[in-house]
C-alpha cells in the first residue's frame, strides 16, 4: 500500500506524530516544574541577606577603587614603554627595511 496515494493517511500520521512530540515536550516541562517546586530551597528569615549598606558609602568606595585601578594601570603602562618609544621600531618594520636594499640591488641589475 502506498501512503502517498491517500492524503488522509499521511495527514493522520502527521497529526499523530506531532501530537506525540508536543505531548512529550509538555510532559517533560511539567516534570521539570514539579522538580523545581519540590527541590527549591526555602528562604527563612535567619538566612535572609543582610540589609544593604548606605548607597552613598558604596558609591564612594566604588569611586576610590576605580581611581586606584586607573592609577595602577597607568603605572604599568609607563613601565612597559621603552625610554624612546618613537625611536623604537617593530620587528616587522626591521624585516621590511632589511629587505629593501636587497630589492634595490635586484632592480639595478
Amino acid at each position: 500500500m502506498n501512503a502517498g496515494a491517500d492524503p488522509g493517511v499521511a495527514l493522520n500520521l502527521l497529526l499523530i506524530g506531532m501530537g506525540v512530540t508536543f505531548g512529550a515536550i509538555m510532559l517533560l516541562w511539567g516534570v521539570m516544574a514539579l522538580l523545581v517546586r519540590f527541590t527549591a530551597e526555602r528562604v527563612t528569615p535567619e538566612s535572609a541577606p543582610p540589609p544593604p549598606e548606605d548607597v552613598g558609602d558604596r558609591r564612594r568606595r566604588a569611586a576610590v577603587a576605580a581611581v586606584a585601578v586607573a592609577l595602577a594601570r597607568e603605572q604599568v603602562a609607563r613601565r612597559a614603554l621603552p625610554p624612546s618609544a618613537e625611536a623604537a621600531i617593530s620587528p616587522w618594520q626591521a624585516a621590511r627595511r632589511g629587505a629593501r636594499p636587497d630589492q634595490q640591488r635586484r632592480e639595478r641589475r
